[in-house]
């Protein structure tokens, strides 16, 4: 037998789900999503990627390496920077994570972009598809595509916090 207190829980929990807009996304939990995945990537334990077979011109082992190594030369001023953005989907977000370094005045290096897309559809967030670039013309194709977010009207829409303050430099002279 249900009790009248269960059904007013019940309801009110109901309620409460049901105030809750399906289209209102949660950011926090994007960035939370997009940085615990690619924490080990960001402090340089890479060791997880040594036998990967990736997709020609996206990234390679050895390029990680070089991220490793300049990360352990504190001389070295990595620019770590993540930032949330939406798919043309609306059902998916991306978290994007880079990794540079200054070269010169006019110039920087970087080690990788990391990009993880994460279902929004419903309430259980999912991460389905990560790439990860360190090879030229994947940089820059990743690039290119970060340009227009920040110079369109997406960026509007996400909060501060969750974008990098400027857009990241390009990846090329």
């Amino acid at each position: 037998m249900i009790r009248k207190a269960s059904i007013t829980l019940l309801c009110t929990l109901a309620f409460i789900l049901s105030s809750f807009s399906q289209n209102e996304i949660n950011y926090r939990l994007i960035d939370s999503l997009g940085k615990s995945y690619t924490n080990n990537l960001k402090i340089g334990d890479i060791e997880y990627l040594k036998n990967s077979k990736p997709a020609k011109g996206t990234y390679t082992y050895k390029r990680l390496l070089e991220f490793k190594e300049a990360l352990e030369d504190y001389s070295n001023k990595i620019i770590l920077g993540s930032f949330v953005e939406p798919s043309n989907n609306s059902d998916y977000y991306a978290f994007n994570l880079f990794a540079l370094r200054r070269v010169d005045e006019k110039s920087f290096e970087y080690f990788f972009a990391a990009v993880i897309s994460i279902n929004v559809s419903d309430y259980n967030y999912k991460i389905e598809n990560t790439y990860l670039f360190t090879e030229k013309e994947s940089l820059e194709s990743w690039w290119g595509h970060i340009l227009g977010f920040y110079e369109g009207e997406a960026i509007k829409d996400i909060p501060k916090q969750y974008v990098f303050p400027v857009c990241p430099p390009p990846p090329f002279k």
